[in-house]
This record gives C-alpha cells, structure tokens and sequence, in this order.
C-alpha cells in the first residue's frame, strides 16, 4: 500500500448540535499525487477509481455522555457541492469526557467524485474537535 495523503488539522473547530461538519485540513505530510487541494481545504480528488484504506483520528471535548457524534468519510458530486452518500460513517458514543476516536476502513473511490472527513453532531450541545488527522492508501 502507498499512502496518497497524511493530513492534519492543527486548529479546533466546533461540530454545532445538529450539524454536520466538514474538517478542513491545514497541515500536509504527504500528497505525492496532489489529490489533496493546495492550502487548507476540507476535500481531496482521487486519480483513479479503486478501493481505498482511510483512517480518521479525532480528539475531541465536550460530547456529553451518551451524546452521538458520528465520524464520516462521505462522497461529493465532483462539480457541485451534492452529497451523495457517506462512503464510509460510524458513531460514537460520549462519557462525557475528552475522547480519541478512530474511523478505519476500505472505501470505494470514484475518481469522478471528491471526498470529505466530516463529523455530525447528534447531541445538544456543541463538540469541539480539537485534533484530527488523516490518512488514505492505495
């Protein structure tokens, strides 16, 4: 496997109650294949269409216990601004304490669509994510 992108996100960001938050990535390691956008931005564009391994590291503060945040890896239309559907998702489930959470998996990439690491909100109040980072292989 080659990692195409290892991205981070070294300022918080609040998920608002009932939101879904894309996570702008302002630090890059690596991008041999420039499918991440120059600068900081929130998506990356596959060269080709195949499976990919991504992982999404977050720490985040706030989520009370047993409020739901759901860690998405969701597709775009390429031209426009459409979700299409969350390629991959999962939630967690707060104890009312900071938390690390992981999302890790294969993921079918288009290379006729774009891609966000999002996360959603399902509690009442607002979630800081502090940290994230993430990873795509091919």
């Amino acid at each position: 496997m080659k990692i195409l992108i290892n991205l981070g996100r070294g300022k918080a960001v609040t998920a608002a109650p009932g939101k879904r938050q894309a996570l702008v990535f302002d630090k890059e390691w690596n991008d041999p294949e420039k499918v991440h956008k120059d600068g900081a931005h929130a998506e990356w564009l596959p060269k080709e269409s195949a499976y990919h391994l991504v992982t999404l590291n977050v720490i985040v503060d706030g989520q009370a216990d047993g409020a739901k945040l759901k860690l998405t890896i969701t597709e775009y239309e390429r031209d426009k601004d459409t979700r299409v559907k969350d390629a991959l998702g999962e939630d967690k489930v707060g104890n009312g304490t900071k938390a690390e959470y992981t999302l890790s998996g294969l993921v079918w990439m288009d290379e006729k669509k774009r891609y966000r690491a999002e996360v959603e909100n399902f509690g009442t109040a607002a979630v800081t994510v502090e940290k994230a980072y993430l990873k795509v292989a091919r």
